[in-house]
């Protein structure tokens, strides 16, 4: 049998996850273990380079989870029960960015407007401390065309959809907030409510909501 072993004297490998350049994440909500999410919140951001220029140095796992623990105290005093992911890939040819991608789904046991308050401010106070590790772009103002393409793209990562087939419904721009709110809607009619730049005017944060259909907001309440 041939060997393919790796020279001893090899400088580098020839398999390797790469360095780090974004940090991509994801937190969900959702009111039981058997039930999809309804309230999504992602976060790109770049990572700085390290010390000798090397990204690889910039990536502390454990400072990434620790900032993200606020987002399991929703409406509570305990933490709620999570399930929690990680992804991490790269490419060996082009100029595609290597990235690590992290999500939590979140279980809040009941889906109300109260949780999702407590859920937005829960993430807005994790992501904040996310962005002081990271080395985010200043918030400059987003054009109706880039806002759209991300509240598309957004949505689709967030709950498994053709970003294609998502159409838009509604717009509203808020200058003062440097944010984008877009009504998106799938051929087969359901509903999401898209938030570009939700965390300060940053347009790498959205928050995608999965409207309930008008007959179960009027059995149930409002959400």
């Amino acid at each position: 049998m041939t060997s393919h072993a790796v020279d001893e004297g090899s400088p580098e490998p020839l398999l390797t996850f790469g360095r780090v350049d974004r940090v991509r994440v994801q937190v969900g909500y959702r009111a039981s273990p058997e039930d999809p999410a309804h309230d999504q919140f992602l976060l790109d951001v770049a990572v700085p380079e390290g010390d000798g220029g090397d990204a690889r140095d910039a990536v502390d796992e454990r400072r990434i989870l620790a900032a993200l623990e606020p987002v399991l105290y929703v409406d509570a005093d305990a933490p709620r029960h999570y399930s929690l992911n990680q992804h991490r890939w790269h490419t060996s040819w082009g100029a595609s960015p290597a990235a690590m991608e992290i999500g939590i789904l979140v279980t809040t046991g009941v889906r109300s407007a109260a949780v999702s308050e407590a859920a937005l401010d829960s993430v807005t106070r994790a992501f904040r401390d996310l962005l002081r590790l990271a080395d985010p772009s200043q918030p400059t103002p987003a054009s109706r065309e880039a806002a759209i393409l991300r509240a598309r793209r957004s949505a689709a990562t967030a709950f498994a959809l053709d970003a294609d087939a998502l159409t838009v419904s509604t717009e509203m721009h808020d200058p003062a907030a440097n944010s984008w709110r877009v009504g998106l809607r799938t051929t087969a009619g359901e509903s999401y409510d898209v938030v570009v730049g939700f965390l300060d005017g940053y347009a790498g944060s959205v928050r995608v909501l999965h409207q309930e259909p008008m007959e179960a907001r009027d059995s149930l309440g409002p959400v």
